[in-house]
Protein backbone atom coordinates (compact mmCIF):
# COMPACT_ATOMS: atom_id res chain seq x y z
CA UNK A 1 0.00 0.00 0.00
CA UNK A 2 3.01 2.35 0.69
CA UNK A 3 5.41 0.57 -1.46
CA UNK A 4 6.45 -2.05 0.64
CA UNK A 5 5.16 -5.45 1.93
CA UNK A 6 2.88 -4.42 4.75
CA UNK A 7 3.49 -6.42 8.15
CA UNK A 8 1.53 -8.83 10.55
CA UNK A 9 1.49 -10.96 13.66
CA UNK A 10 2.07 -14.48 12.60
CA UNK A 11 1.05 -17.27 14.92
CA UNK A 12 4.42 -19.23 15.19
CA UNK A 13 4.78 -22.66 14.63
CA UNK A 14 4.11 -25.03 17.02
CA UNK A 15 2.40 -22.36 18.94
CA UNK A 16 2.67 -20.52 22.04
CA UNK A 17 4.77 -17.66 20.74
CA UNK A 18 3.87 -15.17 17.20
CA UNK A 19 5.77 -12.91 15.41
CA UNK A 20 6.16 -9.71 13.15
CA UNK A 21 7.20 -10.54 9.60
CA UNK A 22 6.29 -9.08 6.40
CA UNK A 23 4.68 -10.84 3.64
CA UNK A 24 2.74 -10.15 0.22
CA UNK A 25 -1.02 -9.24 -0.10
CA UNK A 26 -2.62 -12.49 -2.15
CA UNK A 27 -3.28 -12.06 -5.98
CA UNK A 28 -6.50 -9.86 -6.23
CA UNK A 29 -9.95 -10.65 -8.29
CA UNK A 30 -12.65 -8.01 -9.54
CA UNK A 31 -14.23 -8.53 -6.21
CA UNK A 32 -11.42 -8.05 -3.80
CA UNK A 33 -11.55 -5.56 -0.62
CA UNK A 34 -8.33 -4.21 0.59
CA UNK A 35 -8.92 -2.95 4.16
CA UNK A 36 -6.48 -1.23 6.56
CA UNK A 37 -7.30 -2.45 9.87
CA UNK A 38 -7.29 0.87 12.67
CA UNK A 39 -7.61 -0.88 15.76
CA UNK A 40 -7.56 -4.76 16.61
CA UNK A 41 -8.11 -6.16 20.15
CA UNK A 42 -6.73 -9.26 21.36
CA UNK A 43 -9.19 -11.79 22.23
CA UNK A 44 -9.00 -14.46 25.21
CA UNK A 45 -9.75 -16.89 22.23
CA UNK A 46 -6.73 -15.75 20.24
CA UNK A 47 -4.40 -16.39 23.49
CA UNK A 48 -6.06 -20.04 23.34
CA UNK A 49 -4.50 -20.25 19.66
CA UNK A 50 -1.41 -19.21 20.66
CA UNK A 51 -1.29 -21.20 23.65
CA UNK A 52 -1.93 -24.52 21.51
CA UNK A 53 -5.06 -25.08 23.40
CA UNK A 54 -7.33 -24.78 20.07
CA UNK A 55 -7.07 -26.29 16.78
CA UNK A 56 -7.85 -23.10 15.13
CA UNK A 57 -5.84 -23.00 11.65
CA UNK A 58 -5.29 -18.85 11.05
CA UNK A 59 -1.78 -17.95 10.85
CA UNK A 60 -2.84 -14.37 11.52
CA UNK A 61 -5.13 -13.77 14.06
CA UNK A 62 -7.52 -10.89 14.92
CA UNK A 63 -11.67 -10.74 14.87
CA UNK A 64 -12.06 -7.70 16.88
CA UNK A 65 -11.21 -5.48 14.04
CA UNK A 66 -12.39 -1.68 13.18
CA UNK A 67 -10.97 -1.43 9.58
CA UNK A 68 -10.66 1.21 6.56
CA UNK A 69 -11.60 0.48 3.32
CA UNK A 70 -9.03 1.10 0.73
CA UNK A 71 -9.98 -0.25 -2.65
CA UNK A 72 -13.30 -2.44 -2.99
CA UNK A 73 -16.74 -1.96 -1.17
CA UNK A 74 -18.46 -4.52 0.78
CA UNK A 75 -21.13 -7.12 -0.74
CA UNK A 76 -24.57 -4.89 -1.17
CA UNK A 77 -23.34 -2.04 0.10
CA UNK A 78 -22.81 1.62 -1.21
CA UNK A 79 -19.90 2.12 -3.92
CA UNK A 80 -18.69 5.30 -2.13
CA UNK A 81 -17.21 3.27 0.82
CA UNK A 82 -13.12 4.24 0.50
CA UNK A 83 -12.06 5.53 3.79
CA UNK A 84 -15.17 4.87 5.28
CA UNK A 85 -14.41 2.92 9.00
CA UNK A 86 -16.06 -0.77 9.46
CA UNK A 87 -16.64 -3.09 12.10
CA UNK A 88 -15.53 -6.62 11.52
CA UNK A 89 -18.51 -8.89 11.59
CA UNK A 90 -15.82 -12.02 11.93
CA UNK A 91 -18.53 -15.25 11.48
CA UNK A 92 -20.11 -16.08 8.17
CA UNK A 93 -23.52 -16.83 8.93
CA UNK A 94 -24.07 -19.00 6.35
CA UNK A 95 -20.90 -21.03 7.42
CA UNK A 96 -20.19 -20.66 11.00
CA UNK A 97 -16.63 -22.66 10.56
CA UNK A 98 -15.63 -19.98 8.62
CA UNK A 99 -14.75 -17.34 11.12
CA UNK A 100 -12.19 -14.11 10.80
CA UNK A 101 -8.79 -14.81 12.90
CA UNK A 102 -9.88 -18.37 13.51
CA UNK A 103 -10.21 -20.14 9.84
CA UNK A 104 -9.62 -17.03 7.69
CA UNK A 105 -6.90 -14.90 7.99
CA UNK A 106 -7.44 -12.35 10.69
CA UNK A 107 -6.86 -8.43 10.99
CA UNK A 108 -3.72 -8.09 12.88
CA UNK A 109 -1.82 -6.68 9.88
CA UNK A 110 -1.42 -3.55 7.94
CA UNK A 111 -3.12 -4.88 5.14
CA UNK A 112 -5.29 -7.24 4.31
CA UNK A 113 -6.90 -8.33 1.12
CA UNK A 114 -9.97 -10.21 1.03
CA UNK A 115 -10.68 -12.10 -2.54
CA UNK A 116 -14.45 -11.63 -3.77
CA UNK A 117 -14.81 -15.41 -3.26
CA UNK A 118 -13.42 -14.84 0.59
CA UNK A 119 -15.76 -12.30 1.29
CA UNK A 120 -19.47 -12.91 2.82
CA UNK A 121 -22.62 -10.72 3.34
CA UNK A 122 -22.68 -8.70 6.68
CA UNK A 123 -18.89 -9.25 6.90
CA UNK A 124 -18.50 -5.15 7.77
CA UNK A 125 -20.58 -3.03 9.25
CA UNK A 126 -20.28 0.41 9.34
CA UNK A 127 -19.08 2.26 12.14
CA UNK A 128 -22.08 4.43 14.20
CA UNK A 129 -21.29 8.25 13.09
CA UNK A 130 -19.60 10.04 16.08
CA UNK A 131 -18.33 6.73 17.60
CA UNK A 132 -14.50 6.86 18.77
CA UNK A 133 -12.82 4.01 16.84
CA UNK A 134 -11.01 3.00 19.43
CA UNK A 135 -14.27 2.33 21.61
CA UNK A 136 -15.70 0.86 18.10
CA UNK A 137 -13.28 -1.97 18.63
CA UNK A 138 -15.22 -3.82 21.93
CA UNK A 139 -18.00 -3.54 19.37
CA UNK A 140 -17.99 -7.53 18.24
CA UNK A 141 -17.17 -8.77 21.83
CA UNK A 142 -19.87 -6.34 23.52
CA UNK A 143 -22.18 -7.52 20.43
CA UNK A 144 -21.69 -11.53 21.90
CA UNK A 145 -22.87 -10.24 24.84
CA UNK A 146 -26.13 -8.67 23.85
CA UNK A 147 -26.78 -11.60 22.32
CA UNK A 148 -25.66 -13.69 24.88
CA UNK A 149 -27.69 -11.79 27.24
CA UNK A 150 -31.04 -11.51 24.77
CA UNK A 151 -30.98 -15.48 24.96
CA UNK A 152 -30.91 -15.14 28.39
CA UNK A 153 -34.11 -13.28 28.94
CA UNK A 154 -36.33 -15.57 27.39
CA UNK A 155 -39.42 -16.27 28.12
CA UNK A 156 -38.75 -13.09 31.04
CA UNK A 157 -35.40 -10.73 31.86
CA UNK A 158 -33.50 -11.96 34.65
CA UNK A 159 -33.81 -10.41 38.17
CA UNK A 160 -30.52 -11.96 38.97
CA UNK A 161 -27.59 -12.65 36.26
CA UNK A 162 -24.27 -14.24 37.68
CA UNK A 163 -21.22 -13.79 35.41
CA UNK A 164 -18.75 -16.34 36.20
CA UNK A 165 -15.17 -14.91 34.58
CA UNK A 166 -14.10 -11.26 35.24
CA UNK A 167 -12.09 -11.24 32.21
CA UNK A 168 -12.75 -8.76 29.04
CA UNK A 169 -15.87 -11.01 28.04
CA UNK A 170 -17.46 -11.22 31.19
CA UNK A 171 -16.72 -7.84 32.28
CA UNK A 172 -18.79 -6.56 28.90
CA UNK A 173 -21.04 -8.95 30.39
CA UNK A 174 -22.18 -7.67 33.41
CA UNK A 175 -21.79 -3.91 32.39
CA UNK A 176 -24.20 -4.63 29.22
CA UNK A 177 -26.68 -6.16 31.28
CA UNK A 178 -26.82 -3.73 33.94
CA UNK A 179 -27.31 -0.80 31.59
CA UNK A 180 -29.91 -3.05 30.09
CA UNK A 181 -31.84 -3.33 33.22
CA UNK A 182 -31.00 -6.00 34.97
CA UNK A 183 -31.69 -5.33 38.58
CA UNK A 184 -28.46 -7.37 40.10
CA UNK A 185 -25.79 -8.72 38.62
CA UNK A 186 -22.89 -10.62 40.30
CA UNK A 187 -19.73 -11.48 39.13
CA UNK A 188 -17.41 -14.26 39.97
CA UNK A 189 -13.69 -15.12 39.35
CA UNK A 190 -11.11 -17.16 41.02
CA UNK A 191 -8.52 -14.01 40.72
CA UNK A 192 -8.64 -11.64 43.48
CA UNK A 193 -7.55 -8.96 41.32
CA UNK A 194 -9.51 -9.18 38.38
CA UNK A 195 -12.59 -8.86 40.56
CA UNK A 196 -11.14 -5.95 42.14
CA UNK A 197 -10.37 -4.11 38.61
CA UNK A 198 -14.16 -4.42 38.32
CA UNK A 199 -15.71 -3.23 41.72
CA UNK A 200 -13.17 -0.51 42.23
CA UNK A 201 -13.96 0.89 38.21
CA UNK A 202 -17.55 0.66 39.47
CA UNK A 203 -18.25 -1.71 36.91
CA UNK A 204 -19.76 -4.44 39.69
CA UNK A 205 -21.21 -3.97 42.73
CA UNK A 206 -19.10 -4.47 46.03
CA UNK A 207 -21.04 -6.90 47.37
CA UNK A 208 -22.13 -8.61 44.33
CA UNK A 209 -18.35 -9.87 43.65
CA UNK A 210 -16.47 -12.94 44.79
CA UNK A 211 -13.13 -13.80 44.58
CA UNK A 212 -12.92 -16.39 46.67
CA UNK A 213 -10.10 -18.22 46.11
CA UNK A 214 -12.36 -21.72 45.21
CA UNK A 215 -14.25 -19.41 43.15
CA UNK A 216 -17.46 -20.06 45.14
CA UNK A 217 -20.37 -17.80 45.50
CA UNK A 218 -22.54 -17.00 48.62
CA UNK A 219 -25.12 -19.77 48.91
CA UNK A 220 -27.99 -17.18 49.17
CA UNK A 221 -27.58 -15.69 45.70
CA UNK A 222 -29.50 -17.97 43.51
CA UNK A 223 -29.31 -16.79 40.17
CA UNK A 224 -31.98 -17.17 37.65
CA UNK A 225 -29.82 -16.37 34.60
CA UNK A 226 -25.81 -17.07 34.19
CA UNK A 227 -23.26 -16.42 31.73
CA UNK A 228 -20.11 -18.47 31.74
CA UNK A 229 -17.53 -16.31 30.10
CA UNK A 230 -14.00 -18.09 31.42
CA UNK A 231 -11.29 -19.36 29.62
CA UNK A 232 -11.98 -22.38 27.51
CA UNK A 233 -9.66 -24.41 30.03
CA UNK A 234 -11.58 -23.96 32.61
CA UNK A 235 -14.96 -24.56 31.08
CA UNK A 236 -15.92 -27.51 32.93
CA UNK A 237 -14.91 -26.53 36.89
CA UNK A 238 -16.77 -22.98 35.95
CA UNK A 239 -20.05 -24.72 34.69
CA UNK A 240 -20.04 -27.03 37.73
CA UNK A 241 -20.36 -24.02 39.90
CA UNK A 242 -22.76 -22.26 37.87
CA UNK A 243 -24.63 -25.67 37.73
CA UNK A 244 -24.53 -25.95 41.75
CA UNK A 245 -25.93 -22.65 42.59
CA UNK A 246 -28.10 -21.60 40.17
CA UNK A 247 -32.02 -21.34 40.75
CA UNK A 248 -33.88 -24.36 39.60
CA UNK A 249 -35.54 -23.13 35.98
CA UNK A 250 -32.28 -20.63 35.37
CA UNK A 251 -30.88 -20.11 32.23
CA UNK A 252 -27.25 -21.11 31.84
CA UNK A 253 -25.52 -19.10 28.45
CA UNK A 254 -22.34 -20.93 27.24
CA UNK A 255 -19.88 -17.56 25.92
CA UNK A 256 -17.17 -20.26 26.77
CA UNK A 257 -16.71 -22.80 24.08
CA UNK A 258 -16.99 -26.29 24.59
CA UNK A 259 -15.27 -29.07 22.14
CA UNK A 260 -17.84 -31.66 20.02
CA UNK A 261 -18.37 -34.80 22.33
CA UNK A 262 -17.73 -33.72 25.41
CA UNK A 263 -20.48 -34.11 28.19
CA UNK A 264 -19.82 -32.12 31.65
CA UNK A 265 -20.27 -34.55 34.60
CA UNK A 266 -22.51 -31.39 36.07
CA UNK A 267 -25.32 -32.22 33.66
CA UNK A 268 -25.66 -35.61 32.27
CA UNK A 269 -26.72 -36.32 28.41
CA UNK A 270 -26.36 -32.68 27.47
CA UNK A 271 -24.25 -31.44 24.39
CA UNK A 272 -22.66 -27.85 24.73
CA UNK A 273 -20.86 -27.82 21.25
CA UNK A 274 -24.09 -28.40 19.94
CA UNK A 275 -26.16 -25.70 22.37
CA UNK A 276 -23.54 -23.32 21.16
CA UNK A 277 -24.04 -24.22 17.46
CA UNK A 278 -28.13 -24.17 17.33
CA UNK A 279 -27.95 -20.14 17.20
CA UNK A 280 -26.12 -18.99 14.82
CA UNK A 281 -25.37 -14.77 13.58
CA UNK A 282 -28.99 -13.99 15.41
CA UNK A 283 -31.02 -17.19 13.59
CA UNK A 284 -33.17 -18.50 14.79
CA UNK A 285 -34.78 -15.76 16.93
CA UNK A 286 -35.76 -15.91 19.55
CA UNK A 287 -32.95 -18.53 19.74
CA UNK A 288 -32.92 -22.52 20.88
CA UNK A 289 -32.79 -23.29 24.56
CA UNK A 290 -31.64 -26.65 25.64
CA UNK A 291 -34.03 -28.15 28.43
CA UNK A 292 -31.37 -30.33 30.55
CA UNK A 293 -31.45 -31.98 33.94
CA UNK A 294 -28.49 -31.54 36.66
CA UNK A 295 -26.99 -34.27 38.79
CA UNK A 296 -29.59 -34.44 41.52
CA UNK A 297 -32.63 -33.67 39.33
CA UNK A 298 -32.57 -29.74 39.54
CA UNK A 299 -34.10 -28.63 35.48
CA UNK A 300 -32.08 -25.71 34.20
CA UNK A 301 -32.22 -24.15 30.76
CA UNK A 302 -28.64 -24.46 28.48
CA UNK A 303 -28.08 -21.75 25.63
CA UNK A 304 -25.59 -19.90 23.98
CA UNK A 305 -24.08 -18.97 20.21
CA UNK A 306 -21.49 -18.20 17.85
CA UNK A 307 -21.52 -15.15 16.00
CA UNK A 308 -23.52 -11.66 15.75
CA UNK A 309 -25.88 -10.27 13.73
CA UNK A 310 -25.48 -6.90 12.42
CA UNK A 311 -28.31 -5.99 14.29
CA UNK A 312 -26.36 -6.82 17.60
CA UNK A 313 -23.83 -4.99 16.55
CA UNK A 314 -25.39 -2.14 16.13
CA UNK A 315 -27.07 -2.16 19.53
CA UNK A 316 -23.66 -2.40 20.93
CA UNK A 317 -22.48 1.03 19.21
CA UNK A 318 -25.09 2.15 20.75
CA UNK A 319 -24.34 1.19 23.93
CA UNK A 320 -20.68 2.00 23.46
CA UNK A 321 -21.57 6.01 22.07
CA UNK A 322 -24.08 6.24 24.85
CA UNK A 323 -21.91 5.06 28.16
CA UNK A 324 -17.92 6.04 26.47
CA UNK A 325 -16.68 6.54 29.97
CA UNK A 326 -17.94 3.52 31.21
CA UNK A 327 -16.51 1.43 28.29
CA UNK A 328 -13.91 2.66 28.11
CA UNK A 329 -12.78 1.52 31.62
CA UNK A 330 -12.48 -1.83 29.54
CA UNK A 331 -9.80 -1.21 27.25
CA UNK A 332 -5.98 -1.03 29.82
CA UNK A 333 -3.57 -1.62 27.35
CA UNK A 334 -2.90 0.19 23.52
CA UNK A 335 0.15 -0.78 21.97
CA UNK A 336 1.38 -0.03 18.91
CA UNK A 337 1.96 -3.24 15.78
CA UNK A 338 5.74 -3.32 16.55
CA UNK A 339 4.80 -4.14 20.23
CA UNK A 340 2.17 -6.67 19.88
CA UNK A 341 4.63 -9.90 19.57
CA UNK A 342 5.75 -8.37 23.32
CA UNK A 343 2.22 -7.97 24.70
CA UNK A 344 1.23 -11.53 23.83
CA UNK A 345 3.64 -12.87 24.83
CA UNK A 346 3.18 -10.91 28.93
CA UNK A 347 -0.27 -11.59 28.60
CA UNK A 348 0.02 -15.28 28.10
CA UNK A 349 2.59 -15.72 30.98
CA UNK A 350 -0.26 -13.32 33.13
CA UNK A 351 -3.12 -15.87 33.11
CA UNK A 352 -1.09 -18.74 33.64
CA UNK A 353 -2.20 -18.65 37.37
CA UNK A 354 -6.19 -18.05 37.12
CA UNK A 355 -6.07 -17.36 40.79
CA UNK A 356 -3.50 -14.71 40.38
CA UNK A 357 -4.67 -13.52 36.83
CA UNK A 358 -4.38 -9.43 36.47
CA UNK A 359 -7.17 -7.97 34.78
CA UNK A 360 -6.14 -6.60 31.10
CA UNK A 361 -7.89 -5.81 27.70
CA UNK A 362 -5.38 -5.00 25.23
CA UNK A 363 -5.93 -3.28 21.78
CA UNK A 364 -3.08 -3.22 18.85
CA UNK A 365 -3.42 0.32 17.12
CA UNK A 366 -2.35 -0.71 13.70
CA UNK A 367 -2.93 2.39 11.21
CA UNK A 368 -4.69 4.41 13.44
Amino acid sequence: MTGRRPRRIVVAPGGGGVVLARHPLPGADADALVLAPDFVGICGTDLDIVAGRRSDRAAVLGHEAVVRIVSGHPSGGPGDTLGARFVVNPVNGEDQDRIIGHSEEGMLQEAVRIPGSAAWSGLLVPVRPGLDPLAAVLCEPLGVAVYGIGLLARPRPPERLLVVGAGPMGLLTAVAARLLGVPEVALADRSDRRVRYATEHGLVADHLASARASGRLDEGFAPDAVALCVGREHRRGALAEAVRVAAPGARIDLVTGFPPGETPPALPGADPYGVRRANVCGRPWPGRVAPVTATGGKPLGLTGHRGTSRRHLEDAMRLLADHPAVFRKIITDVVPLDEAPRLVRALLLARDDAATAPYRKAVVSVNA
